[in-house]
């Protein structure tokens, strides 16, 4: 690979992107405009957040066929789940095992790989959407140590090569599994019924508790009950509370959104979340037919996803997918070494970013007293899910504006016609004072005091102050918000 020209040409392909995070930095003649308070994640979310890189690896039995079935390409559907895209019977597919060898599997060389790339974390899939278990489990004998030629923990391996070199470990885990009774959907969306749920929670438990400290955990796919992923969740943070769950186990119960696959996060978008990425936006898992094709273009188009995500404050989970021997395809490994190589000569691109401000302030009345009509302020957004991957729905997590006073004023804030669940709680921050709504505070009681200084412009942003889940809707309407000078409003007291 030709590293140099990479290094010239990957800056023109990252601009966009790369200006959000030099406008947090670099100084202005316009006040800068970004929220001085951030959203009040929990430690173990910000601390995943600031990690910010991943490595996914998509490895299972369907690797062993790479995309072929009775020796014709299965072009439809990611290879991952060719078992439902080509209708093979489940005693057909579990033959493959048989002849799952993976005599080049080297756990060592992954996770240096991982680590060449730049990535801080890697996540492998523990079992998709076939069942077969990729570790060692007592709850059924479908697993690659008691049905294969290799006969290892995969995941033991990894896990222990991470803890070596200062890797943190994941694991993807799906909810559908064709293995124990779900039918083939092509959406995927099965519901689960009573009678699986033991076995997932024998194997969540298992994954917890038998691999070290684990950092994330990746549900994926299927039709849960709110219970059943108030349950799920339950166990990761019961014997792993340290980890984050993403959104993917559903029902507004993870810690964080997973965008869906290759989405670039839109304008707007709230951390915390993540990208998940793959190399080829047609598979996830081997693809012995795939087209591998301008290394350096594919490594431009990887930073630029990267850097977009550090710059919006999310986090970037970029995946391979190994051959059935289990050695990393020659292609793969190039295009991450060369974001490697582009990280250490630019390692300020990982930094975390975060959501700007609008740059237009509204300034006082004469009087001292700023009103913002609802139309003038910036939604700040993010997505909630209820039972499944279709029912994605837009959230606003944020309203954020930029007021200005040309002299310093102490300030009451006064929702005009506001309307609101009973239930919710507001944060207000205006610059860096931060107020709660009380737990008896109505949207007609006044919030405050705040300073406004002189002849600043400072942020105002109104967030919800106890979230059940980061992307949870504000719930919140108005007419418009004022602040309102402390004398000011003392005279139009009656």
């Amino acid at each position: 690979m030709r590293l140099k020209l990479i290094l010239v040409l990957i800056p023109l392909f990252i601009a966009l992107a790369a200006s959000t995070v030099a406008a947090q930095k670099a100084p202005s003649s316009q006040p800068a405009a970004v929220d001085p308070v951030q959203p009040a994640l929990a430690p173990n979310i910000e601390a995943w957040r600031q990690l910010g890189f991943g490595m996914f690896i998509h490895w299972g039995l369907y690797s062993e066929l790479g995309g072929v079935w009775q020796g014709k390409p299965v072009t439809k559907g990611y290879s991952e789940q060719i078992q439902s895209f080509a209708n093979i019977a489940r005693a057909d597919y579990a033959k493959v095992a048989e002849r799952f060898d993976a005599a080049k599997f080297d756990a060592d060389a992954i996770c240096a790989l991982a680590r060449d790339a730049g990535a801080r974390y890697i996540l492998v899939t523990s079992k998709h959407h076939d069942g077969f278990a990729m570790f060692d489990t007592k709850s059924t004998d479908y697993n690659i140590v008691k049905r294969t030629p290799f006969g290892k923990d995969p995941l033991k391996l990894l896990s222990t090569a991470c803890r070596k070199i200062g890797l943190g470990f994941g694991v993807y885990f799906s909810l559908v599994d064709w293995h124990a009774g779900h039918a083939f959907d092509p959406d995927n969306n099965n519901p689960i019924p009573a009678s699986m749920e033991p076995l997932i929670e024998k194997q969540l438990r298992e994954l917890m508790t038998n691999y070290g400290t684990i950092t994330e955990v990746w549900f994926d796919m299927s039709s849960p009950t709110p219970e059943q992923s108030r349950k799920f969740a339950a166990i990761v943070r019961e014997l792993q509370p340290q980890a984050v769950i993403n959104g993917r186990i559903w029902n507004n119960v993870g810690d964080f959104v997973a965008l869906g696959d290759n989405e670039a996060p839109p304008p707007g978008l709230q951390p915390p979340f993540e990208v998940p990425a793959s190399i080829y936006h047609d598979t996830w898992g081997y693809r012995s037919w795939q087209k591998r094709e301008d290394a350096e273009g594919k490594t431009r188009e990887l930073v630029h996803g990267l850097v977009e995500a550090r710059a919006h404050g999310g986090s970037y989970l970029l995946n391979i997918g190994p051959m059935g021997d289990g050695s990393v395809v020659p292609f793969e490994a190039q295009v991450l070494r060369g974001i490697g190589a582009w990280l250490r000569a630019h390692p300020q691109a990982l930094d975390v970013g975060a959501a700007t401000m609008p740059s237009k302030a509204v300034v006082a009345a004469p009087n001292g007293s700023i009103r913002i009509a609802r139309g003038e302020w910036s939604a700040g957004t993010s997505f909630g899910f209820r039972n499944g991957y279709s029912t994605q729905y837009q959230t606003t997590v944020v309203l954020s504006a930029a007021v200005s006073s040309p002299t310093a004023r102490t300030v009451m804030l006064h929702f005009e016609g506001g309307r609101s669940p009973a239930s919710a709680r507001y944060r207000v921050a205006v610059g860096g004072q931060v107020r709660d709504q009380g737990e008896a505070q109505g949207l007609s009681n006044d919030l405050g005091p705040f300073t406004l200084p002189a002849a600043q412009t400072v942020a105002l942003t109104i967030r919800l102050a106890r979230p059940a889940f980061p992307a949870d809707d504000l719930g919140l309407d108005f007419d418009a918000v004022q602040l309102l000078p402390v004398s000011t409003r003392k005279e139009s007291t009656p």
